[in-house]
């Protein structure tokens, strides 16, 4: 035994007793610490995340899902927008569609006075009144398809026939308009009807 311990061995029980008290939270922390280090090394579980930590995470987890939400409703806000204007702009489509029948017979009407010398009163009605008809269809967006001596285009022209291409002609070219198309604003409201030059055999 050394002086030391002699002396520890000499000193009385309640100052040994508060020398221990002391010393305790110091081992207890440094034990702890120990611990904790060889749980993480060894692949053990560490404690619980702090509740302040958990309820921040799930705060964004919820701020994310909310802006995911909002944009979902200003999506669907346009769309509907869209396909109101749509439906409003081509509300008048059949109609329209309807009164392109009315100007095709008032059109054989006024050829068929036009070749005839005895209807020129009544011609002259005609013309006026397929006049005021293309102008009402004008003023509502529908206008007419240019295809005499243009190039065949499947999305506007319906083929009704073809024939071979004259002499100074072009093949797949519409050389004759038997019934006028229309356009609706940016969509085709009726084809025109057409004949189409094809090559020329040898």
């Amino acid at each position: 035994m050394t002086d030391e311990d002699r002396k520890k061995s000499d000193e009385p029980i309640p100052e040994r007793e508060k020398a221990i008290q002391q010393h305790a939270p110091t081992q207890l922390r440094a034990a702890a610490k120990s611990e904790e280090h060889e749980a993480n090394a060894t692949g053990e579980a560490v404690p619980a995340p702090d509740p302040l930590e958990r309820a921040l995470k799930e705060a964004a987890e919820n701020r994310d899902r909310w802006m995911r939400a909002v944009a979902d409703l200003e999506n669907y806000k346009k769309r509907s927008a869209q396909e109101k204007s749509r439906l409003v702009k081509y509300r008048n489509e059949e109609l329209l569609r309807d009164l392109l029948v009315i100007t095709d017979n008032l059109e054989r009407a006024l050829s068929h006075c036009n070749a005839s010398e005895k209807c020129d009163p009544l011609g002259e009605g005609v013309a006026m009144t397929l006049k005021m008809f293309r102008d009402i269809l004008k003023k509502h967006g529908v206008t007419e398809i240019q295809a005499l001596g243009e190039t065949f285009n499947p999305h506007l022209h319906e083929a009704i026939a073809r024939v071979p291409c004259s002499e100074n002609g072009k093949p797949n070219q519409v050389v004759q308009e038997l019934e006028k198309g229309f356009m609706y604003e940016d969509r085709l409201l009726r084809p025109t009807k057409v004949v189409v030059s094809t090559e020329a055999e040898n």
